[in-house]
C-alpha cells in the first residue's frame, strides 16, 4: 500500500517534473520578440502542428478526420478521435486550442507519474526503494547527452514515445497513453484481490486502444508475463489459487478483446479511403538499430539484464509483468512493420524499473551510506539526457527557430484566412508556411507535411518550382487552389504572384485566385 505521506511526496515530485517540462515553452513565450509570434510548440514541431490541425477540425464540430496537409478532397473517417475530442473540448469550453493541448499534456503527465509510483509500489516495499525505481523509470535515459553533441542521434533524443520525460515534453497523447499503460499494469496485478480492478483494467485498455493502440502489445505482453510467472511458481495447487489465476486470465483477455475493435476499425477505415491509404503507405517509422537502442538506454540496459535475472529467480507477478513488457517490445521491434517504432511506447518505463531492481540486488550488501550515494549518482547520471533535452528546447526557443515562430505579418494572414476563407479551400504557399496553415487557419494546403501530404516529394517540388517562376495556372486550377500566401518564406523562394493582394499585413499578403 501507499500511505498519505508517500502520496504527498509523489504529488510534489510529479509536479516538479511536469513543471520542468514547461520550461522550454515558457522560454519561448517570454523571449518572443515583438516582431514574431511563438507558436507554443517546441519539440517535434512538424508533428505538433499537425496535432493542432486535427484539434482545429474538432473545434469546427467535426468527428471525421481529414488530411488537411494535402490538396486532395476526401470524406474522412472517425479516427484520431483523441485530438478531435480535444478540439471539441476547446469549442465547448471556449479555451484556445493551445491551452487545451498543453493542459491535457500536463494533466496526463501528472497521471502517468502517479501511476508509475503506484506500479513501483507493486514491485518493492521500502519507500526509498520505490522512489529510486520511480526516478529511474520517470527520468532515466541513456547517452544522448553525450552522443548528441558528437553528432549521433540516439533514441533517447528522438524516439519520444519510448522515454517518459521526452514523451511529456513532446505532445499530449504520448503521456496520456503512458498513464493508461502504467495504471492498466497496476490494475492487472490487482485483479485477483480487487473486484473493481478488472473493470479499471478494461477501461484503461480501451482508452489506450483508442489513443495509441501500439501500447496494447507491450501491455498485453506484460500482463501475460505476470500470469505466466504466477502459473509457473512452485506453490500448492489450491482451488483458491486456481480461481485467482482464472480471474486474471479472463480479465486480461476481456480487456484485450474490448480494446481491439476500434484499432481494427481504424486500420480498415484507413485502407478503405484511397487518400488515407496513400498516407499510410508513406508513413514509415522504422526502429533504430540495436546498437542505437543500447546507447539510448545507457546504463539502464545492463542493469535491467541483472534485474531480469533476479526477477526470474524471484518469480512474482510484478517481475513477470516487467519481463513480459520488455520481451513483447523486443519481439515487436524486430518485426518488419511500417510503424514498428511505435511499439516502443513506454519501453524505458519497464527497462527503468528492471534496472532499479537490478541495482538493488547488485548493491544489497553495500553499506547503507554508500548504497544511497551510489543510487543518487546513478539516478542523476541517467537523468542527464532529460536535462539536455530541456537545454536544447530552451536554446531553440531563444534562437527564434523558424519552425517555432511566425512573423507578425504571417500570423495576421493566418488569422484572416481563419475568419474569411472556407475550410475546404486549398492554399498555396511555401513548403514551410504550409506546415502552419491547417493548424492556425484550417484550410488545406498543396504541401505542408512530409507524411500527411500525399506524394509529398512531388508536391514539394511542384510548390518550389512555382515559387521559382514556373507558374502553371492549369496546375493550380486542377488542385482547386483558392488563395496564395506571400510572406517572408515565399519571398526567399521567388517573386510574388501577379495582381493586387486581397489582404496584407506587414511583410505578408494573401492573393485570391
Amino acid at each position: 500500500m501507499v500511505d498519505r505521506r508517500e502520496w504527498r511526496w509523489v504529488a510534489g515530485a510529479a509536479l516538479a517534473i511536469v513543471l520542468a517540462s514547461w520550461l522550454p515553452y515558457l522560454v519561448g513565450w517570454v523571449a518572443a520578440p515583438t516582431t514574431a509570434h511563438f507558436t507554443g510548440l517546441v519539440y517535434n514541431p512538424i508533428d505538433g502542428q499537425s496535432y493542432i490541425a486535427k484539434m482545429r477540425q474538432g473545434s469546427a464540430g467535426s468527428w471525421l478526420f481529414q488530411l488537411t496537409y494535402t490538396p486532395e478532397p476526401h470524406p474522412g473517417a472517425p479516427i484520431y478521435l483523441f485530438y478531435l475530442l480535444l478540439g471539441h473540448l476547446a469549442r465547448w469550453t471556449g479555451l484556445p486550442l493551445l491551452a487545451v493541448y498543453h493542459g491535457v499534456r500536463t494533466m496526463a503527465g501528472l497521471a502517468f507519474l502517479c501511476g508509475l509510483y503506484r506500479l513501483a509500489a507493486d514491485l518493492v516495499d521500502g519507500t526509498a526503494q520505490r522512489r529510486f525505481l520511480f526516478a529511474l523509470a520517470a527520468l532515466g535515459a541513456g547517452l544522448g547527452w553525450l552522443s548528441g553533441p558528437l553528432g549521433r542521434q540516439t533514441p533517447d533524443l528522438w524516439v519520444n514515445e519510448a522515454f517518459p520525460f521526452a514523451a511529456m515534453l513532446t505532445n499530449a497523447h504520448f503521456p496520456t497513453a503512458l498513464a493508461l499503460m502504467v495504471w492498466a499494469a497496476h490494475w492487472g496485478l490487482q485483479v485477483q484481490t480487487s473486484p473493481l480492478a478488472a473493470a479499471a483494467l478494461a477501461a484503461s485498455a480501451v482508452g489506450l486502444g483508442a489513443i495509441q493502440p501500439f501500447g496494447l502489445a507491450p501491455l498485453c505482453g506484460g500482463l501475460a508475463g505476470a500470469w505466466l510467472m504466477q502459473a509457473l511458481r512452485r506453490r500448492p495447487a489450491t482451488s483458491q489459487r486456481a480461481r485467482g489465476l482464472a480471474r486474471q486470465a479472463v480479465a486480461t483477455i476481456t480487456a484485450a478483446l474490448l480494446a481491439l475493435p476500434y484499432p481494427l476499425y481504424t486500420l480498415g477505415a484507413m485502407h478503405a479511403d484511397p487518400i488515407l491509404a496513400a498516407w499510410t503507405a508513406q508513413n514509415l517509422t522504422p526502429s533504430p538499430s540495436l546498437l542505437d537502442w543500447l546507447l539510448g538506454l545507457g546504463l539502464l540496459a545492463p542493469l535491467a539484464v541483472g534485474g531480469g535475472l533476479a526477477a526470474i529467480r524471484r518469480g512474482s507477478a510484478g517481475d513477470g509483468l516487467l519481463l513480459g513488457w520488455v520481451g513483447a517490445t523486443a519481439v515487436g521491434l524486430a518485426l518488419p512493420l511500417d510503424l514498428v517504432r511505435r511499439l516502443s511506447l513506454g519501453l524505458a518505463v519497464a527497462v527503468g524499473l528492471l534496472a532499479g531492481l537490478g541495482w538493488l540486488r547488485l548493491t544489497r550488501r553495500w553499506r547503507p551510506p554508500i548504497r544511497r550515494l551510489g543510487a543518487f549518482a546513478l539516478a542523476t547520471l541517467t537523468a542527464l539526457t532529460p536535462l539536455f533535452l530541456l537545454i536544447l528546447g530552451g536554446s531553440a526557443a531563444l534562437t527564434e527557430h523558424p519552425l517555432l515562430y511566425l512573423g507578425n505579418g504571417e500570423w495576421a494572414a493566418l488569422a484572416w484566412l481563419r475568419e474569411h476563407a472556407p475550410p475546404d479551400t486549398v492554399v498555396l504557399c511555401a513548403p514551410e508556411t504550409g506546415l502552419f496553415v491547417p493548424a492556425w487557419a484550417g484550410q488545406r494546403v498543396v504541401y505542408g507535411h512530409p507524411f500527411e501530404t500525399i506524394d509529398a516529394a512531388t508536391r514539394q517540388l511542384q510548390v518550389e518550382q512555382f515559387w521559382s517562376g514556373e507558374r502553371d495556372e492549369s496546375w493550380l486550377e486542377q488542385l482547386g487552389v483558392g488563395y496564395i500566401i506571400y510572406g517572408p518564406r515565399e519571398r526567399a523562394l521567388g517573386p510574388p504572384p501577379q495582381g493586387e493582394p486581397l489582404f496584407s499585413a506587414g511583410d505578408a499578403a494573401i492573393y485570391q485566385r
